[in-house]
């Protein structure tokens, strides 16, 4: 699938390969190879896109940092699971490579989801991925963005 598309994976993440082909993986990473771009932090993959790497869940694990129109998405992969989180960013997935340093990471992100103008993508959401977050009495809760 995709076998002609560029792979833009973030270099701590690839130069940690030996993390995924120690899971069985090695066919997946070889295969991979061929077609892989390493990105830097801040590095502008595409007009108004920037990669952010973060640190926590995995060796490198990318954020990408889309702005235009005075408005910005930030489209933050792994660094939460679930709208739980953002409620409970001391809360974890058994997937974090360094708990800590992602729970500290995810209390930075919810501020900055909650700040005007800025929209989450969150691919493991389920049906609400794009959302925002708003302070409520209890603190702070993910919102689904109004069509």
């Amino acid at each position: 699938m995709f076998a002609h598309a560029e792979h833009l994976i973030s270099e701590p993440e690839w130069e940690r390969r030996d993390v995924l082909e120690a899971q069985g993986m090695t066919e997946q990473v070889a295969t991979l190879a061929r077609r892989v771009r390493t990105v830097k932090d801040g590095e502008e993959v595409f007009p108004g896109v920037r990669v952010r790497i973060v640190p926590g869940h995995t060796h490198g694990h990318a954020e990408y940092v889309i702005t235009g129109g005075g408005r910005r998405l930030i489209a933050f992969g792994d660094a939460a699971h679930s709208p739980a989180q953002i409620d409970h960013p001391e809360w974890s997935a058994a997937f974090d490579h360094d708990r800590a340093r992602t729970a500290d990471h995810r209390r930075r992100l919810v501020a900055e989801l909650a700040e005007p103008g800025t929209i989450g993508f969150g691919v493991h959401f389920a049906d609400v991925v794009f959302g925002h977050v708003r302070q409520d009495g209890d603190g702070p809760a993910w919102r689904a963005v109004d069509a």
